[in-house]
């Protein structure tokens, strides 16, 4: 019975995971290329993520999590489980910036932990109803 409820999570992670690199793409595009230009890491992490919100929605709602609820109410949830990821991305990134560490270096290690928050609010609390 132990393998049934595994299978499902092993998928749901192995999906998660191929939007994320969609997702960081977009995202590290943005990013790099604000800092490039010249604009503030800081300034540069809020437009990346930015730029990847709408798209880790959809990838989220329609392809990995496929849920039966409402696109209202998925937006709604998704929303601020979106907040609490970025809040903690944007917190490591802080302090790491504040510690000296190299902003390149930095902006992954906070990436990292966005896809972990991200993870665990989208599985259990935003896209809850699911088609198997």
């Amino acid at each position: 019975m132990r393998a049934v409820a595994v299978m499902p999570l092993a998928s749901l992670l192995g999906k998660f995971s191929i939007a994320g690199v969609v997702n960081s793409v977009v995202g590290y595009f943005v990013i790099f290329t604000c800092m490039a230009l010249g604009m503030e890491p800081v300034v540069s992490n809020v437009l990346g993520y930015s730029a990847g919100f709408i798209t880790s929605f959809l990838q989220a709602r329609h392809w990995v999590f496929r849920s039966t609820d409402t696109v209202v109410a998925d937006g709604l949830r998704f929303a601020p489980a979106f907040l609490i990821a970025f809040g903690a991305n944007f917190l490591v990134l802080a302090g790491l910036l504040r510690l000296s560490v190299n902003a390149y270096l930095a902006q992954i290690i906070a990436g990292v932990v966005f896809i972990v928050v991200g993870f665990l609010t989208n599985y259990f609390y935003v896209f809850r109803k699911r088609r198997p």
